[in-house]
């Protein structure tokens, strides 16, 4: 029987221009409805892109490996998607110290909005060669207070870890990237950390549904669709 699992998975759209912009419509006009329908078991916590650079990452939860690739066949033709299954907090940290941790973290607020006057941000970190245990060690031995004081003024939402890789990644809101970089400091002597700025999917689809010529693009793209669907009597769908 299959378990239940969470995976984070890193996408790049294909380079060829009308690849890109035929994917970027079809999600822009994309609703919460629309992700349901085509999301069918994965259970989605968040998503969030790079516009600039036509890449992005979410993190999903699947009880089979079947049901995250049924999910990603639907954009393969257009972005190349790497899938990891990861770990959350609470489970990496039982993982290291062989028995539940004092405290749990709630991933409750994963797919929230960046908070007032702040600005969302995707945190890839890495261990430096021969750090890994050191770091794992460091992370698990953390109390309550000082996890939480630990990020400053940023707000994280989730974290999730890749423990046989010594990386792991997280979504965080903060005021400043010099908040970030505080942040990233205190971790500095252990690991690499790599910040990218994101859009979480409602700011993503406006920033490219108030695009130039969206509209007509979009109108188009679903004639062409509806044309096709009743051509082969199938659904089709394109890669965000």
């Amino acid at each position: 029987m299959c378990e239940y699992n969470t995976y984070v998975c890193e996408y790049k759209l294909l380079p060829e221009h009308t690849t890109r912009e035929t994917c970027m419509t079809f999600f822009g006009g994309m609703t919460k409805e629309d992700d349901l329908q085509e999301l069918k078991n994965v259970k989605l916590l968040g998503r969030w892109t790079a516009v600039g650079e036509g890449k992005g990452y979410c993190v999903a939860e699947a009880k089979c490996n079947k049901d995250m690739q049924e999910w990603l066949t639907n954009w393969v033709t257009m972005a190349d998607i790497k899938v990891m299954p990861c770990l959350d907090d609470n489970q990496q940290r039982e993982l290291i110290l062989g028995s539940p941790p004092s405290y749990y973290v709630t991933f409750d607020k994963v797919n929230s909005s960046a908070l007032p006057n702040q600005s969302l941000y995707w945190i890839q970190y890495q261990f430096k060669p021969g750090s890994e245990q050191m770091g794992f060690n460091a992370f698990a031995s953390l109390t309550e207070e000082e996890d939480k004081s630990d990020s400053g003024k940023c707000t994280p939402f989730g974290r999730w870890h890749i423990p046989s890789l010594g990386k792991g990644f997280a979504i965080a809101s903060s005021p400043s990237v010099m908040d970030l970089y505080k942040w990233a400091h205190n971790w500095g002597e252990l690991c690499n950390v790599e910040i990218i700025p994101v859009t979480e999917d409602k700011e993503t689809r406006s920033i490219i549904s108030n695009g130039f010529g969206f509209q007509i693009k979009y109108n188009k793209l679903m004639e062409e669709l509806s044309q096709y669907s009743n051509k082969n009597n199938n659904n089709c769908c394109y890669p965000n």
